[in-house]
């Protein structure tokens, strides 16, 4: 009888494969600065994460003593996260809150990581956030940065039209909705992002930059990683590190 497999990232891995990569990043220390900013930035006691994959950054939450919420779109990732990553104080369920809503004025904080950027209609997930939340409830959203030196490394190497012409033949024959970090539809800088929260309700709270890399370029025909995910090199220079990590909290008046 073959072993169940689990699809995780848009790959398919055993259940030891899966147990080896979730047992990688259970210290602290190996944990992303992104995710370490999101989880420092919680508050309140109920707690929705939306778009919560494996459940590795809910479970996190909910060893702080939060009582957390994971959802996601994807049976599979539920599926991993009940299996991988549970916690007597977080519970998952297949969910899209657009079409089966929460009630209004239900939660103290909502988080929204790495999500926003895969989703068609990011206006109104803000809206809903905001609807949803109770009065002066924080929502915590990380998502890529459009002027990060990575991007910017990565415009460099389209420069060329058969460069662009490849790209352009590999998007339109890719698997949609799949939820991996390679399908991205939308990027934002920091104005832009910051003034899409306003429009949707949400006073700024904090914002941090995070992340140099992982930056990999091609040396003499080989793939080089000259720049580590969690390396410091771009720490005085936020507005080329690679994540925002914003927190913003439910405008309640006009």
């Amino acid at each position: 009888m073959k072993d169940k497999m689990y699809v995780f990232d848009g790959k398919e891995y055993s259940k030891p494969e899966l147990e080896k990569i979730f047992s990688l990043g259970k210290s602290t220390e190996k944990l992303s600065q992104r995710v370490l900013y999101a989880i420092e930035m919680v508050e309140g006691m109920m707690v929705l994460d939306v778009g919560c994959a494996s459940g590795s950054i809910t479970k996190k939450i909910a060893e702080r003593d939060h009582k957390v919420l994971g959802i996601d779109v994807l049976k599979s990732s539920i599926d991993i996260a009940k299996e991988f990553n549970s916690h007597p104080n977080a519970t998952y369920e297949v969910r899209d809150l657009i079409t089966n809503p929460f009630p209004e004025n239900s939660l103290n904080c909502i988080l929204f990581l790495e999500t926003i950027e895969h989703v068609e209609n990011p206006f109104q997930y803000l809206k809903e956030f905001h609807r949803i939340l109770k009065p002066n409830g924080c929502l915590i959203l990380s998502t890529p940065n459009a002027t990060s030196l990575k991007n910017l490394f990565y415009a460099l190497s389209y420069r060329k039209k058969e460069k662009q012409n490849r790209i352009t033949k590999e998007i339109s024959v890719e698997a949609k909705k799949t939820g991996t970090q390679l399908e991205h539809i939308y990027n934002w800088d920091f104005p832009v992002l910051i003034r899409l929260l306003d429009r949707c309700g949400f006073d700024y709270v904090d914002h941090r930059f995070a992340g140099s890399g992982p930056i990999v370029m091609p040396v003499f025909g080989k793939k080089i990683q000259i720049i580590k995910e969690n390396s410091k090199i771009l720490g005085c220079f936020g507005p080329l590190m690679s994540t925002h990590v914003i927190k913003a909290k439910k405008r309640t008046s006009p």
